[in-house]
């Protein structure tokens, strides 16, 4: 159901003022375009604002080994090496001999000058802010959040701004991040969820612009990749802990099983079949509200035709080792129970009534959205969803939210446009803290989100078309979501929209499984056992006997402040050869995955400086290189860093167990001088190699293991 996508009009400026005749007055520059003011809050984190007060030691100042300055421009150096400057050339700030595109060229009357830092006049009479930086030779710029076209943004323009309109490569995402960085050791986060303008060496390349609509408010970071992604998650948060153990296994759903014969026919055929699963998904149609309402608004009430006995449905699917998730989104259907319940919690318009979401069907039936920023209200949605949703369903898939009208007054005195891409995020949150009161685990399957939304994982990347463009998209989506901070995230196995063929099929769930967590979902049949089943299952098991690795890393991903799905340019920001590699990733510290996105088996893959193992063969290979593989249905490139420890199960299971793992294969790959960090629920443990063997150190009795060498 698409939303509407912000007018980008509204950015282009009717006027605008340079920042000249610069002074610097305690901590803050003044000039003709009004004040901008520095504080320095941490080692390495200046933050940046058009209010407020500032508080740096001076004009000039050195932190985390940087050297700043403030005057005459925005400068920042690491020894002789410039990393970031203001863009300005010239006596005359913005005087260029080009006219600036962004400018309506319509109008004779606006200057004909080039947008530097300053204040402008927005279209809509906004009084708008720029920030413009120079952008290196050859220098990428990585984040901005989910999007599906080049994952290095250079040359690219893009408005954050949450919207129902799947897997464009262009402006559009249902996860916008106002957050940027560079491998030359800055990173920028714009500290607003109002939509933001990014030209990224669109207009000039050289030129790095920044708009606001609301005063200037940003965090300037500096360091490694990785540090300046530790940093972020300073200012907008981290989860406690990862997902329960449980996620990450097999996830089976389409859109839609329709009845609880179908679930549990399902359910049954998995475990008959001997593939590993762990939670069967359900669609609208538990609702009913296709046939009731004819629209994805909801109610939160099973439709009793179909789902006669839903808590038998429960006992048995919990009986068979699965969990059950089910669907909802934030759209309530006037009229219903559910209304009368939370209508006096519900976001209002300016004119005083319910404000619609920005959503076809939705706004038709005229739905109501609670006002989450009001306390009283996140607290009822929250006590809804335990009294209803989570009496059955062990996770909820919480779609949409992307359609927080403009027209939209919130309790907290903000406006639609300013909270629209606010909304998702307490959305997400609210989801997620009803699910861990409820169940005492936190995890939600959200689509939608902004700045902080990782803290409530995870996200998935929407709805993908079933076609092998679809698959790259879904590649790009998630590495681009986790260079802007996402720890962990999904894609719908086999695409959304469509019904993959049998090879397309298998190359997805081959991509799945090394990614944080693997679902099967779709428009058409997504059953593994038809599309290649001998394949299928293959794939499937090797995912559950890597399950000691994945859950180690991610345990470890949220104590080292790193996501559990690295782009290759993370771990790598010194080789410029990874900057533009789109489906390339790590898993954790020690795999890295390339999967094939082509028809045919065959594809190009660069292994990075080191020593790298293929986990199918075993075949040794040095990069830094470029290799030409092929591969049949059965395997995929999977390689293992030399030096490294891979925990697996020495077993096959049906279901992710519980406790904690036991009859662990541990494959050690030359393994020579390590200490290697092994995380279980209650374990925290060390695998330490010397001289070609290894053992454990810290681990609890009764886990039985195995070292094996390679």
């Amino acid at each position: 159901m698409a939303t509407f996508k912000f007018d980008e009009s509204r950015f282009r400026p009717i006027s605008f003022t340079p920042a000249t005749s610069r002074k610097f007055i305690d901590g803050c520059v003044y000039s003709d375009a009004g004040r901008i003011c520095f504080q320095l809050i941490s080692d390495g984190v200046i933050r940046i604002t058009a209010s407020g007060q500032g508080k740096v030691p001076g004009e000039s100042f050195v932190t985390k080994g940087f050297q700043v300055s403030l005057m005459p421009k925005l400068a920042i150096r690491s020894g002789s090496r410039t990393v970031l400057e203001e863009w300005h050339v010239g006596d005359e700030w913005g005087a260029r001999p080009w006219f600036d595109p962004l400018f309506e060229p319509s109008r004779d009357w606006v200057p004909r000058r080039t947008i530097v830092t300053g204040t402008l006049t927005c279209s809509d009479g906004r009084v708008c802010h720029s920030l413009a930086l120079v952008l290196g030779a050859g220098e990428p710029i990585f984040g901005l959040g989910e999007h599906f076209g080049h994952v290095n943004k250079r040359g690219q323009t893009f408005i954050t701004w949450s919207a129902d309109m799947p897997s464009t490569p262009n402006y559009a995402t249902y996860v916008p991040v106002p957050f940027i960085w560079s491998p030359r050791g800055w990173g920028l986060l714009i500290n607003t969820y109002s939509p933001v303008y990014f030209d990224l060496g669109a207009a000039s390349y050289d030129r790095l612009l920044i708009i606001t609509r609301e005063p200037l408010d940003a965090y300037l970071i500096m360091g490694s990749p990785k540090e300046i992604l530790a940093k972020l998650y300073d200012l907008t948060g981290l989860p406690a802990e990862p997902p329960p153990k449980w996620s990450f296994g097999f996830w089976q759903s389409k859109c839609a099983y329709k009845t609880q014969d179908e679930v549990l026919s399902v359910a049954r055929e998995l475990r008959a079949r001997g593939y590993p699963a762990d939670v069967i998904h359900i669609d609208p149609p538990w609702e009913g509200n296709w046939d009731k309402y004819h629209c994805d608004t909801i109610d939160l009430e099973w439709d009793v035709k179909a789902f006669p006995r839903p808590g038998e449905m429960v006992e048995e699917l919990h009986k068979m080792g699965f969990r059950l998730s089910l669907w909802m989104n934030p759209y309530i259907e006037p009229g219903t129970r559910l209304w009368q319940r939370l209508e006096r919690y519900l976001v209002k318009s300016e004119l005083g009534g319910p404000a619609r979401p920005a959503a076809d069907c939705q706004m038709r039936e005229g739905a109501g959205m609670v006002d989450l920023t009001m306390p009283e209200g996140f607290q009822a949605f929250k006590e809804v969803l335990k009294d209803t949703i989570l009496k059955y369903a062990d996770v909820i898939k919480a779609d949409y939210g992307e359609a927080l009208s403009e027209d939209a007054r919130l309790w907290n005195g903000m406006t639609g446009e300013q909270a629209h891409n606010l909304y998702p995020v307490l959305y997400m949150r609210a989801v997620y803290e009803a699910t861990k009161e409820a169940k005492g685990y936190g995890i939600v399957w959200g689509r939608s989100g902004s700045t902080g939304v990782w803290a409530y994982p995870l996200n998935w990347g929407g709805d993908t078309p079933s076609t092998w463009e679809g698959l790259r998209q879904a590649l790009r989506g998630l590495i681009s979501y986790h260079a802007s901070g996402a720890l962990f995230a999904s894609f719908d196995v086999g695409g959304f929209i469509g019904r993959p063929s049998d090879e397309l099929y298998v190359r997805w769930l081959q991509a799945g499984i090394a990614v944080s967590h693997v679902r099967a979902h779709g428009t058409t049949d997504r059953e593994p056992w038809r599309y290649a089943p001998e394949a299928t299952l293959k794939v499937l098991r090797l995912r559950y006997r890597l399950l000691p690795y994945i859950y180690s890393e991610s345990i470890r991903a949220i104590k080292e402040r790193v996501p559990l799905v690295r782009p290759l340019f993370l771990e790598h920001p010194d080789d410029p050869t990874t900057y533009d590699i789109d489906d390339e990733f790590y898993l954790g510290s020690s795999l890295l995955a390339a999967p094939i996105a082509e028809e045919g088996g065959r594809r190009k893959v660069y292994l990075p400086e080191g020593e790298w193992i293929d986990f199918f063969s075993g075949e040794a290979v040095r990069g830094p290189r470029w290799l030409e593989v092929v591969h049949g249905l059965d395997t995929f490139p999977l390689y293992v860093k030399s030096n490294s420890v891979i925990p697996m199960l020495d077993h096959d299971v049906d279901h992710v167990p519980e406790g904690r793992f036991s009859g662990l294969e541990v494959h050690a790959y030359r393994a020579s001088e390590l200490r290697y960090p092994y995380y279980d629920d209650g374990v925290s443990a060390t695998i330490v190699c010397s001289v070609g063997r290894c053992s454990f150190e810290g681990l609890p009795q009764g886990v039985r293991y195995a070292f094996i060498y390679h």
